[in-house]
């Protein structure tokens, strides 16, 4: 396995770790609603940017798996 593909799968599946770090910033009750909304946003983001910078790094033949993993049973 390539150092980019290494590095795609971390991006990629790292992303999905924010929305744990989300739950806590939601129930932490020392910071504002703005605060949390603001900070929540931001990983949000960059959630978001991880997520698609894994994906371009896996390469369009994951991208297909992908696809075809969620991918309704009755269509072909």
């Amino acid at each position: 396995m390539s150092i980019r593909k290494v590095l795609g799968s971390i991006l990629f599946f790292g992303s999905w770790l924010v929305y744990a770090l989300l739950i806590f910033i939601a129930a932490d009750a020392e910071w504002t609603t703005a605060e949390k909304f603001g900070i929540g946003a931001a990983l949000y983001g960059v959630s978001w940017i991880t997520f698609a910078a894994g994906s371009i790094l896996l390469g369009p033949d994951f991208i297909e798996k992908i696809k075809l993993m969620i991918k309704p049973k009755n269509k072909k």
